[in-house]
């Protein structure tokens, strides 16, 4: 094990992560398949309301353990730190089985809170069978995260990212043979065969665990580095708790409010396109493209906001600690540019291809083409959004997390139903209003934390004015092509499609590398010594 640099750390995460989100729209396509529809549908639900549990009694110790970690590094408090793991693994125990408790015993009402008055449909029956199922991830998954959130803190970036590759890894296999077995050979409903399929999120989670516990064990001697042992720390447990509540309470109130977006969505999806006359059939369908499956197709964009903020935090944490202003203005101005170069152009990808893009997930689709146009935007400002709150998270600022945050959630909610009403006066696809709703209420929040860091700290936000323009001319070389290019396809044969869609996106990504490195805009944002470490490797 060895620890990594802010981009190195960055870098490998993105990787990682990027493997592991590959792997999860990957496998969706004979995942579909297998539960078609409904079934989508149903993993939809389930695993959106599991986000939001989790969210609610986790979400921010990870983090917090990662911030407090950070700062007893910087401060050379090696004791403290060790007990503040012990302390959180102690806390998330509590709250992660009452929490468990929570979603097993209400299933049945949170079912009836989505279904609803909807006919034709799932049953309420069914929505509470997977919701059960999956809840059972709340009692693995929260150690897991704080594990990693330990060796985040301590730098250990890769093999936390590691760890993602396993989990994903072990719960597709179970996903797909499970949900196969259930459904083709055993005969059973399609909501077992989806319970089935949640099992593998529980199972990948457990082996992702015990892999990052047997790493710990085996590098024992890098974490006792200046350990004496964790009951000399002079920090106590009640000192510890508040800290973790202090950094958590933040994130959690992010997470849950990500969550919310997606919960709220969800339901007024639902109220808007039934008020307009959508069947409760394809208002369901339309929703779980926009909630759960389109976001699948994005998830290489999300992949950098996860990688990103995974390495930011120690690095942020130390500037600030340390009271360096000029350097915390150099990380933030580097991680939002580093989204951009990469970010950037897979959205525009996603928009020019999406009719090829979705067709090999999903099939040929109107209303999955029309809302994957909209859904990489909306991923997009969640990837900026998401970088930026974790940033000031790492510098305590909170007050302006609260209400950038939340300014952006009301704004969303306020225009959800009103906004599909306005699109479908105007015969112009009602069902993307909720994302153009959830795109306005994110520019807000990131304007917000923008201004208020330029206000507070005299920012300066000059590089990443220097980065977009120096994006605009290769962005213009890679998209006009394509925008005869994707005229070629032919959606009626999967795997010549495929094959010309993968051909097409390397010589795309090939073109956009050649260019900004001649331009000097890679140089700019990896920085000349990961640059000048690749080229020695290539030759």
């Amino acid at each position: 094990m060895k620890k990594n640099t802010f981009i190195q750390g960055t870098i490998t995460a993105y990787i990682a992560i990027l493997l592991t989100k590959i792997l999860g729209a990957i496998y969706v396509i004979p995942f579909y398949k297998i539960i078609g529809e409904n079934g989508g549908i149903l993993y939809s639900y389930a695993y959106n309301v599991y986000a939001l549990f989790l969210e609610i009694s986790t979400s921010g110790v990870p983090t917090a353990v990662a911030i407090i970690i950070a700062e007893y590094n910087t401060l050379k408090m090696f004791n403290e730190r060790e007990y503040t793991y012990k302390v959180a693994n102690r806390a998330i125990a509590i709250i992660s089985f009452i929490t468990f408790l929570i979603m097993f015993i209400f299933a049945g009402s949170i079912g009836s809170f989505f279904i609803g008055n909807l006919k034709g449909g799932n049953d309420i029956e069914s929505v509470a069978l997977v919701i059960r199922v999956i809840s059972f991830c709340l009692l693995i998954v929260p150690f897991l995260s704080t594990t990693r959130g330990y060796l985040q803190g301590n730098k250990y970036t890769a093999v936390s990212s590691f760890s993602q590759l396993i989990e994903q890894f072990t719960r597709i296999a179970i996903v797909l043979v499970g949900s196969y077995v259930a459904i083709n050979i055993l005969n059973l409903s399609i909501p077992v065969g989806v319970g089935f399929a949640l099992s593998g999120t529980v199972l990948g989670a457990l082996a992702a665990f015990l892999y990052l516990r047997y790493k710990i064990y085996k590098n024992k001697k890098l974490f006792q580095r200046g350990v004496t042992h964790y009951k000399e720390s002079t920090v106590k447990q009640k000192e510890i708790l508040k800290k973790i509540a202090t950094c958590a309470i933040p994130v959690v109130i992010i997470s849950i409010t990500q969550n919310l977006y997606n919960t709220i969505d969800l339901k007024l999806i639902l109220v808007g396109l039934n008020m307009i006359g959508y069947s409760a059939d394809k208002v369901e369908f339309i929703a779980s493209i926009i909630i759960t499956w389109g976001s699948k197709i994005c998830m290489i964009i999300n992949a950098l906001a996860t990688g990103m903020c995974m390495s930011i935090i120690p690095f942020i944490v130390n500037s600030y600690v340390k009271k360096d202003n000029k350097e915390l203005n150099r990380k933030i101005n580097q991680a939002i540019n580093t989204i951009l170069y990469i970010a950037v152009p897979l959205t525009l990808f996603i928009i020019i291809y999406s009719r090829p893009v979705y067709y090999i997930f999903y099939g040929a689709n109107t209303y999955g083409f029309n809302i994957l146009r909209v859904l990489v935007f909306v991923n997009l400002f969640f990837t900026l959004s998401l970088v930026l709150s974790m940033s000031l998270q790492g510098m305590k600022k909170y007050k302006i997390v609260y209400l950038s945050t939340f300014t952006g959630l009301i704004i969303n909610t306020l225009l959800d139903v009103p906004m599909i009403l306005l699109l479908n006066k105007f015969n112009f696809y009602p069902y993307i209003g909720s994302m153009v709703a959830t795109i306005i209420g994110q520019i807000v929040t990131i304007l917000m934390v923008l201004l208020s860091l330029r206000k507070e700290f005299k920012f300066s936000y000059r590089p990443i004015f220097k980065t977009l323009s120096k994006m605009i001319v290769p962005l213009l070389i890679i998209g006009v092509p394509s925008l005869f290019i994707q005229g070629i396809f032919d959606l009626n044969n999967y795997v010549k499609t495929f094959i010309l869609l993968a051909f097409v996106g390397i010589i795309y990504v090939g073109v956009y590398a050649a260019l900004t490195f001649k331009n000097h805009l890679l140089t700019d944002v990896l920085g000349n010594r990961i640059i000048n470490k690749l080229l020695r490797k290539s030759n």
